[in-house]
């Protein structure tokens, strides 16, 4: 996750009075991030960093603004997708791997083959099937390899160009409808959904 774009969000300090304890701590970006996605609760961290719970609930409130947790959110986003996808690209390694290492013992074998060959200078049907294969092998690696290189972009909805028409539509429907929106507020919750 990408901390300095978190931190760069992060609202300063402002006024004469005492300076905060969270917001000048070090680790101020893992804090916003625990509070944010909910990776530890309030109390979790005041026990942690030695404030009582009610400085961590003054932290929230006044330093964890919409863009903040919008952030926080397309930015972890972004770590699970970049997350699956070096677990994707490390498994198409291991069977391109396993592909190129198939090609070799082919051609191993088909050397082999070649190097005992009939008195007459026959390879013999064994050869002819193995040369094929080993061709059929090293087109499929050679397709594998394109079809790795092709990217798949993955838009959050908050970044969609349909996502303001969206909410348009949502603010109405539950300025109708106010029993509405406690549903939807009730859904969002149950699925874990990130909408802001």
């Amino acid at each position: 996750m990408n901390m300095h774009r978190v931190l760069s969000v992060l609202p300063k300090e402002t006024g004469t009075g005492r300076r905060g304890v969270l917001r000048n701590r070090p680790d101020v970006g893992e804090i916003v991030v625990d509070l944010v996605l909910g990776r530890r609760s309030g109390a979790d961290i005041a026990k942690r960093t030695g404030v009582d719970y009610e400085t961590v609930q003054r932290f929230k409130k006044r330093f964890l603004t919409d863009e903040v947790r919008k952030v926080v959110l397309a930015e972890s986003q972004q770590a699970e997708a970049n997350k699956l996808d070096a677990q994707i690209n490390a498994g198409q390694d291991e069977v391109q791997h396993g592909l190129r290492s198939i090609i070799d013992e082919q051609k191993k074998l088909y050397k082999e083959i070649r190097a005992n060959r009939d008195l007459d200078g026959n390879e013999g049907i064994l050869a002819m099937l193995l040369r094929d294969q080993g061709q059929s092998l090293e087109r499929l690696l050679k397709s594998y390899t394109a079809l790795k290189e092709k990217t798949t972009i993955v838009l959050s909805i908050n970044e969609s160009p349909e996502w303001s028409k969206l909410q348009e539509v949502l603010y109405a429907t539950f300025a109708e409808h106010p029993e509405a929106f406690d549903t939807f507020r009730a859904l969002t919750r149950e699925r874990r959904l990130r909408l802001e």
